[in-house]
């Protein structure tokens, strides 16, 4: 008889109504899982949260619903991990600690929360704030009634949840009480869970250069102004905001699952094949096949592809864009970095809203050309004065811009020519299109700009 494997148990999903004295009595096992952003919340939500507290248990005797807690349970560890509620948790371990400082076995207050900056910072700013705030409500003989209060008239929405994949459908559901989940959060936790087979090691690097990302404000403005709308574009979708309804957008192939379509063998070959590469120390003492051959077009590979994906395109776009940085890159790029700042900085209202859109606009389209064909070939100056020209027409034409304006433009379907094309030669016609002046009303300032698009005069004033 052939062996057969047991059937493993289904455990549903709970949900129950706990106070908090119970959640603190019933040694959860509380763990913080690596997925979860960092404490992000802001003196504006902590005292909100503790003026709620204080009105409806201290003030008004009745109990207050603090907001739901979804708790994973490892059945192997046995430990609960937050999926969502760290916020508000954090916040009520540090208050309770503050009303009862003999008592330091609190919720979350001895669990090791990861090195992040930003939960560091906020952690002690939020001490702070929670101290200043009990000073100024209570005496320290009525700590203890208010604490007592609190804790047998505060409640919760306890979910238990006892599957991996439901826990993170949940936590892409579920929205922290005064801090929404952002869409680069749910990112974060998806691909992070596609990582299960890989090291906790290889999963802390990446959290470390995610959270470094965000801290150093690169994340959002690649994710959002760049890849999003660069992959959207040369799609012919003309969206614009990258929001938690587009997170779609950034994912694709599961290496962990089996393949389901054709197309993905050459993607599982690649991957395979790169990491083969990595492991061979000749390659690796000639500094061939450090990076990965990444397209901003290409199907996204789930896990840790992914969040080498960012990392490259935050490298580029610094290498082409970041005006402070030095390197080999830009001494090649000298005459477009002169162009750059001399035509989408060098007048007097580059900072107005509608300039940076066609500033972005602009980027953009150097970001897609420079990933497809590169920047070292004969014809690059003109080709980026062409694009320049295809993206500030709208400056020179439209007295506002808007959103609206940017993906209606003709310029918005370059994009598309560019992912379609072989070579920088499919992209000529742009050299020699010629614009002619329409709009007598120009805003104020851009003269400059003007005189380079209808006259090709350069450095114009």
């Amino acid at each position: 008889m052939a062996d057969t494997q047991p059937i493993q148990e289904y455990s549903p999903p709970t949900q129950e109504i706990v106070k908090l004295n119970a959640l603190l009595d019933n040694n959860l096992n509380l763990e913080i899982p690596d997925y979860q952003r960092p404490y992000k919340w802001t003196e504006k939500n902590v005292i909100q949260l503790l003026e709620d507290i204080w009105e409806f248990t201290y003030i008004r005797k009745k109990d207050f619903r603090i907001g739901n807690i979804i708790l994973h349970e490892d059945k192997d560890t046995k430990k609960n991990y937050i999926v969502d509620g760290q916020q508000r948790l954090i916040t009520i371990s540090i208050l309770l600690y503050l009303l009862d400082k003999e008592n330091d076995n609190v919720l979350l207050l001895n669990k090791k929360i990861k090195d992040n900056a930003i939960s560091t910072n906020n952690i002690v700013s939020n001490y702070r704030v929670i101290d200043r705030w009990i000073r100024t409500k209570l005496k320290d003989e009525d700590k203890k009634y208010f604490k007592s209060e609190m804790l047998n008239k505060c409640e919760l929405i306890l979910f238990n949840v006892y599957e991996q994949e439901e826990a993170f459908q949940l936590f892409d559901a579920q929205n922290a009480r005064g801090k929404p989940l952002e869409p680069y959060d749910l990112l974060k936790a998806f691909h992070l869970r596609e990582m299960e087979s890989d090291s906790e090691e290889e999963r802390e690097k990446c959290v470390e250069r995610w959270e470094k990302s965000i801290s150093n404000g690169n994340l959002k403005p690649i994710l959002g102004n760049h890849l999003f709308r660069i992959r959207k574009w040369s799609k012919n979708e003309y969206k614009y905001n990258f929001t938690k309804d587009e997170i779609d957008e950034f994912k694709g192939v599961s290496l962990k699952q089996t393949q389901k379509y054709p197309y993905e063998t050459a993607i599982r070959m690649l991957d395979g094949l790169f990491d083969d590469l990595q492991r061979c120390k000749i390659l690796i003492n000639l500094n061939v096949a450090q990076n990965f051959p990444f397209q901003i077009t290409s199907p996204i590979i789930n896990g840790k592809r992914f969040f080498e994906y960012v990392d490259y395109y935050i490298n580029l776009r610094e290498q082409i864009f970041d005006l402070n940085r030095e390197d080999e890159i830009k001494a090649k790029l000298n005459n477009f970095v002169q162009f750059y700042i001399d035509y989408c900085f060098g007048y007097s209202g580059w900072s107005r809203s509608g300039d940076e859109k066609v500033r972005n606009l602009f980027e953009n389209i150097m970001i897609a050309f420079i990933d497809k064909f590169g920047f070292m070939h004969d014809d690059f100056i003109n080709i980026y004065k062409a694009f320049y020209k295809l993206a500030y027409i709208l400056r020179c034409e439209k007295n506002r811009i808007t959103v609206e304006t940017i993906i209606h433009s003709e310029a918005i379907k370059v994009f598309n020519r560019i992912s379609n094309s072989l070579s920088p030669a499919d992209l000529i016609d742009y050299q020699f299109k010629r614009y002619n002046k329409e709009n007598e009303r120009n805003v104020e300032g851009i003269e400059k700009i003007c005189k380079f698009i209808y006259e090709g005069i350069e450095n114009g004033i």
